[in-house]
């Protein structure tokens, strides 16, 4: 499977409940929102499948080890591959309207960088 990007928005206020695939692209190749590899397979349903299997955390957990960090509102989730390896990046804002963006391992859920966006 070759997974780059997958974003989602957070369509609640809280939880994860109507989260909502929005966009990904894979292979350096732009699809425009289409959420299909090339096999047909659905990469969302790739993803849940692997949370599912234990490869990586949900995205629930994810969630729930970023908030740990820094609280606030989940404005955006994204699931890379850098480097070999997957990557969720969460964009929270903050109780003083600040947008901090954090990076977490998939598998572990350890906060790998904590940064604010200008």
């Amino acid at each position: 499977m070759n997974i780059r990007v997958i974003v989602f928005s957070a369509i609640a206020l809280a939880g994860t409940a109507g989260l909502l695939v929005t966009g990904l692209s894979g292979a350096g190749n732009e699809r425009g929102g289409h959420d299909e590899d090339d096999d047909g397979v659905h990469e969302h349903e790739a993803v849940r499948g692997m949370a599912e299997q234990g490869d990586i955390l949900s995205l629930e957990q994810i969630l729930q080890n970023a908030r740990q960090h820094r609280a606030g509102r989940v404005l955006e989730t994204e699931l890379e591959e850098k480097r070999g390896e997957l990557v969720y990046e969460v964009e929270i804002l903050d109780d003083n309207g600040e947008v901090w963006e954090m990076k977490l391992d998939a598998r572990s859920g350890e906060l790998l960088e904590e940064e604010q966006e200008d």
